[in-house]
């Protein structure tokens, strides 16, 4: 019978069990997409660059179980805020403890285990398509990536069940010792003021030293070397839990006492802030976290997209030299977006080649200089290209590979070249106005050329700069999938996170507006209040946020040559309009379920 009532009960709060059910597996599937790599040894070794990628990893997976662990105690709180009430009511109906005991027990377990499976059968999903589309997007090739991972799906299970069984036993407890009129008035105690004090004060102090020594060991990363990310992670995380708790709360207090609350609703939105953001502090801190991580993996992966075209054009002006024509190369050719397509006579003779004078003076050799902030093409006559110079250094790349081995390049008249006993074997340079957007071709020329000879050639051993590319790829490809894959991932947990936690508290702020309504207050006035109290709650972390995002990129300094903050508007311009549409989403659905929708007459 306990049981029949327990599903009618869970029935009738279909909408509330929805939250919960969204929430939870939304979480189990974002741990396991992080795990899914974080697992993954063979893929973190074949992709990413720098040797302590797998610490950081290591890292990763503890801060997100915290904030997982920190996400699942706030929904099992609104689980029991939601049976509370009804289990009062079966035990004054003659329900036994021990039976009600066992029943919330076996549904929080059930709940959990549920959303568990559910959410690892989505994170499987999620990272199968997410993969794919930013491999396409970003024209990268990831080695050894799995979407279905065994050791990830251990992981998962184990963490979701041993902390949903803790969690079952708490409620078990808490349900067994809990008084008949505390599980009947649960949903209605008062929130707590913010008390004012000097250790309150103190307390907002020492969150911003904690975070000014987190930012101060991400920027020292070259010194500290792996102690910085410990560092950083503990200050940072306590710091902006003693800035939400003492800080943010005393701003709020302040503004309610300003002359500012007494217009429109205004002192109705900071009291509904006063009272809730102490209970808002742990979610607020965690969301933080996750902004800053997310913008933060975005903003490294797009640097590395950027940051990849830079590096292969360092190398050369050419994207790729053709030292053998084929009908198909020629074919493929025209379907270049070229710049410049050149063919310069050569012979070959020893490590030596040489080339017709005239033929360099009437198209001019192009050579790369500058650095990863700006490449400059220069043209050059032949006399320019002396031996030993970079000019020469170019030119000998573009034609050297393991079959011809040439060591300095000679411009001679045409009459001295043409009595040269050698074959003519022309080197013809292509320059493309994109080396990323005409890559696809590209590999398909450069496969062409080693078909053409044999297969004795590699890509890495042609000249251009799209062979660069190709290695930079290699080098940087798998930080730049990691960090947007990452980015996404932690998007949708931040924004899950505080869509869980404000929506999860509709229930008990529907009295309030109603009880606004009554007193004749305009619906649009209601909807200005709550507008700007959900703004608040979504504005204080993405502003936090962003500032962790600004210091840490620091951290990223050594792997990205100093060029962390170059085209930084980009990533944030995109995160911020993806942030802005989970405030409009979440706004949308908290107004339906606690603006009134009839005028109550006063």
């Amino acid at each position: 019978m306990l049981f029949k009532l327990a599903f009618v009960s869970m029935r009738d709060r279909w909408r509330d069990y929805l939250v919960l059910f969204s929430g939870l597996i939304i979480s189990a599937a974002i741990f396991y997409m992080f795990e899914a790599i974080a697992t993954n040894q063979a893929l973190i070794k074949g992709n990413i660059s720098f040797g302590v990628a797998s610490v950081v990893f290591q890292f990763g997976s503890v801060l997100l179980a915290i904030i997982t662990l920190i996400y699942i105690v706030y929904a099992d709180s609104f689980l029991m805020n939601l049976r509370e009430h009804d289990y009062g009511l079966f035990i004054m109906l003659g329900g036994k403890r021990f039976r009600l005991g066992l029943l919330i027990f076996l549904e929080t377990l059930l709940i959990g285990m549920i959303s568990t499976i559910i959410g690892i059968l989505a994170g499987i999903g999620l990272t199968g398509g997410l993969s794919s589309l930013l491999m396409k997007q970003l024209g990268v090739q990831i080695t050894h990536f799995q979407a279905f991972n065994g050791t990830a799906i251990l992981v998962t299970v184990i963490f979701f069940v041993v902390i949903f069984f803790l969690a079952a036993l708490i409620n078990q407890y808490k349900l067994l010792h809990k008084t008949v009129l505390k599980l009947l008035k649960g949903d209605t105690e008062a929130d707590q003021p913010v008390k004012v004090s000097f250790w309150r004060y103190l307390e907002g102090v020492l969150g911003l030293i904690l975070i000014a020594i987190g930012y101060w060991a991400m920027g020292a990363v070259e010194t500290l070397v792996l102690n910085a990310i410990p560092i950083a992670l503990v200050t940072i995380v306590l710091g902006t839990y003693c800035l939400y708790h003492a800080f943010f709360q005393l701003l709020i207090h302040r503004l309610s006492k300003s002359k500012w609350a007494y217009k429109g609703l205004n002192g109705f939105t900071f009291s509904q802030l006063s009272f809730r953001i102490r209970d808002y502090t742990k979610m607020l801190t965690v969301v933080s976290i996750l902004f800053a991580l997310a913008l933060g993996a975005i903003t490294v992966g797009m640097g590395y997209h950027r940051l990849i075209p830079s590096i292969s054009q360092q190398n050369s002006a050419y994207d790729l030299a053709v030292l053998k024509q084929s009908a198909r190369t020629q074919s493929l050719t025209k379907q270049l977006d070229l710049k410049q397509q050149t063919t310069y006579q050569r012979k070959v003779v020893g490590t030596t080649a040489y080339f017709i004078k005239d033929e360099f003076e009437k198209t001019p050799f192009r050579v790369a200089t500058g650095n990863l902030d700006r490449t400059v093409y220069r043209q050059v006559s032949p006399h320019q290209i002396k031996p030993g110079s970079r000019a020469e250094m170019q030119l000998i790349m573009l034609q050297s590979n393991d079959l011809t081995r040439i060591g300095k390049a000679e411009f001679v008249s045409r009459t001295a070249f043409n009595k040269i006993k050698a074959p003519i074997s022309p080197l013809t340079v292509l320059r493309t106005n994109s080396v990323s957007k005409n890559a696809p071709v590209l590999k398909k020329i450069a496969d062409d050329q080693t078909k053409q000879f044999g297969g004795k050639i590699t890509l890495q051993q042609m000249g251009g700069a799209y062979p660069a590319y190709q290695v930079a790829n290699l080098m940087f490809g798998g930080l730049e999938f990691v960090g947007f894959f990452l980015g996404l991932a932690f998007l949708t947990m931040l924004a899950s996170c505080l869509m869980f936690k404000i929506l999860s508290g509709a229930r008990a702020d529907q009295r309030r507006y109603h009880m606004l309504n009554r007193l004749g207050t305009r619906q649009n006035l209601i909807k200005k209040s709550i507008r700007r109290e959900i703004g608040v709650l979504f504005g204080l972390p993405g502003i936090l946020g962003i500032i962790h995002v600004l210091f840490g990129l620091r951290l990223f300094a050594p792997v990205m040559a100093g060029k962390q903050y170059a085209g930084l508007e980009t990533p944030f311009i995109i995160f911020l309009l993806l942030y802005l549409g989970y405030y409009l989403i979440t706004l949308f659905i908290y107004e339906k379920l606690v603006v009134p929708t009839v005028r109550m007459q006063s």
